[in-house]
């Protein structure tokens, strides 16, 4: 009984076939013998041509997804010093990208922010950022000198600008003879007063150095 119902449904899905195919292909091909032989080819090869291109799908599927890595958790290095930092996530399989800022409020060389964040389930090859408190993005404004005593102003130098920047780059002073001004007076600075400066920033004082 069940045997004949299945026949009964293959038949008939048979005969709706057929009549579809009539509608949609040249007359007299499916009657035609060489006619049928050639469309039963080319539904044979569109048949092997789709199994094909779902076999090449499925091999590119498995590659993407193997080359995604094994994912772990992100260890957390937010305010740890740089070197620790770079000692933790150095072992796991990732990419850095580092850049520096300067925050008044965090120690030098520090981590101050990290993204992905740590705690984070991420896979092999992610690349993390990292900022890092770094002194090289202070800048500060240039004391107004001019006018001072030439060991006064290398004082202030020192105080309000040499600490905060140690590679500060201090010319050779340039000598003037100004008769109308005392000895060792600063006549002119550069950078002049109030000019934002920075690390590596070269100055150069001009000194009154009567004979």
């Amino acid at each position: 009984m069940k045997d004949s119902k299945i026949k009964y449904w293959f038949k008939k899905a048979k005969i709706k076939l057929l009549k579809f195919l009539k509608i949609i292909l040249p007359k007299d091909i499916m009657v035609n013998p060489n006619s049928a032989l050639v469309f039963k080819r080319l539904l044979l090869f569109a048949l092997l041509l789709f199994v094909l291109q779902c076999f090449v799908v499925s091999i590119v599927v498995f590659i993407v997804v193997k080359a995604g890595g094994k994912s772990f958790i992100l260890p957390d290095v937010l305010n740890k010093e740089i070197y620790e930092a770079f000692d933790i996530l150095e072992k796991e399989n990732i990419n850095l990208k580092v850049q520096t800022h300067y925050f008044s409020n965090f120690p030098l060389g520090t981590v101050v922010n990290q993204e992905p964040k740590g705690g984070v389930r991420i896979k092999e090859g992610r690349t993390v950022y990292l900022v890092i408190n770094s002194p090289e993005q202070i800048t500060l404004n240039m004391p107004d000198i001019t006018g001072m005593k030439y060991e006064d102003a290398l004082n202030i130098i020192s105080n309000e600008v040499i600490s905060k920047f140690p590679n500060i780059i201090i010319n050779d002073i340039i000598e003037l003879q100004d008769e109308t001004n005392e000895n060792d007076i600063v006549l002119s600075q550069n950078p002049k007063a109030n000019e934002i400066i920075k690390s590596n920033t070269e100055i150069t004082l001009t000194v009154n150095k009567k004979e």
